[in-house]
């Protein structure tokens, strides 16, 4: 049983679509799959949407991946076809963002038709200084702690543990040789 895709009003024409310059056609198609995953909770394919709108398999799926890269939608693979399932934002977890040299660290708590999940993003700003979503990832609130504390493992055994040690250079510094190994030597 195919489902009734939901489309948004504001779809453009041929035309209008055409005149568009490379970056706003970019622009356009990334905000029409978002309000097209938005408005339809149960997931699209990409063969219902390339039917719906005709823009092409390959740039729907181009732009659906990037959404799901940055964890705006999940990407369920049900066989030989990809569902497409919106996230939406129940709660923007403000207090928690990181701002990185580089980069902001985003924390929302969102919730798709699986469940709830914590979802982190990684931003960084543009020329015109917004924030542009660049990755993201979603945890489910089931494993959520295991999550958390392979973090704090990594932290603790990987990423702390040569602050332990004294370097020369990239090579560990050699244990000093305990003398009393070579009293019986002579």
């Amino acid at each position: 049983m195919v489902l009734k895709l939901n489309l948004p009003e504001n779809i453009l024409g041929k035309e209008q679509y055409a005149a568009l310059s490379t970056y706003q056609k970019g622009e356009y198609v990334t905000n029409l799959l978002k309000q097209i995953v938005e408005l339809n909770p149960q997931g699209v394919t990409i063969s219902q949407i390339d039917k719906a709108i005709k823009l092409g398999h390959s740039t729907i799926w181009h732009h659906l991946e990037k959404l799901a890269d940055s964890a705006f939608c999940l990407k369920m693979e049900r066989g030989d076809t990809a569902v497409y399932n919106f996230n939406k934002v129940l709660d923007e977890l403000e207090d928690c963002h990181i701002q990185g040299k580089f980069y902001h660290y985003d924390f929302d708590l969102i919730e798709n038709i699986f469940g709830k999940f914590v979802r982190i993003q990684t931003k960084q700003e543009d020329q015109s200084g917004n924030l542009i979503v660049h990755s993201g990832v979603i945890i489910g609130t089931t494993s959520y702690d295991k999550v958390v504390d392979s973090i704090v493992k990594i932290r603790d055994v990987h990423l702390n543990a040569d602050k332990n040690k004294e370097f020369f250079g990239d090579v560990a510094k050699p244990e000093p040789k305990d003398s009393s190994l070579d009293e019986g030597k002579d």
